[in-house]
């Protein structure tokens, strides 16, 4: 149907695992461990690639494993199967996690409505359970990209 995404269960497993296998989303190491309406869960080992200056995961890192997990809840929670397109995430950094420490990223939506879409993510230690940061992050839910994305000449 013009104007949705494809919202069949094949479709979104097919989007989910494409944007886990190519991309910084690989560099990064991420993987998609569980999802299914509006909650995603998506770990990553804590390596060089993604380490600070202290040795310790990156503040960056972090961010982009919260947008990821909370894009594949939203993905899964909203009825036309949009991914939304981030317009807000924000980071609350309570404690640090040191090379070959594996996170875990829970998401839950809170809602997603015509236009906008609200998550929320736990980042957490594997091992203890250590609440490490917790974002929320709002997405606007645009149409399929070719209703939206009109190239503009350049002059």
């Amino acid at each position: 149907m013009k104007g949705e995404f494809s919202t069949t269960p094949d479709h979104i497993a097919r989007r989910i695992s494409g944007a886990a296998q190519e991309g910084f989303h690989k560099t990064c190491g991420f993987r998609v461990v569980s999802y299914g309406r509006g909650r995603a869960c998506v770990e990553l080992d804590v390596t060089a690639a993604v380490e600070n200056l202290n040795g310790m995961l990156h503040g960056g890192a972090i961010a982009t494993l919260i947008d990821q997990a909370g894009t594949i809840a939203v993905l899964t929670a909203d009825r036309k199967g949009r991914p939304g397109v981030s317009t807000d995430l924000n980071i609350t950094f309570l404690q640090s996690a040191g090379k070959g420490t594996t996170v875990v990223a829970e998401a839950v939506v809170l809602k997603v409505g015509r236009t906008l879409a609200f998550v929320t993510v736990d980042v957490r230690r594997a091992t203890d359970g250590v609440l490490l940061a917790q974002g929320r992050m709002t997405k606007y839910q645009a149409g399929p990209p070719e209703e939206f994305a009109q190239e503009t000449p350049r002059s």
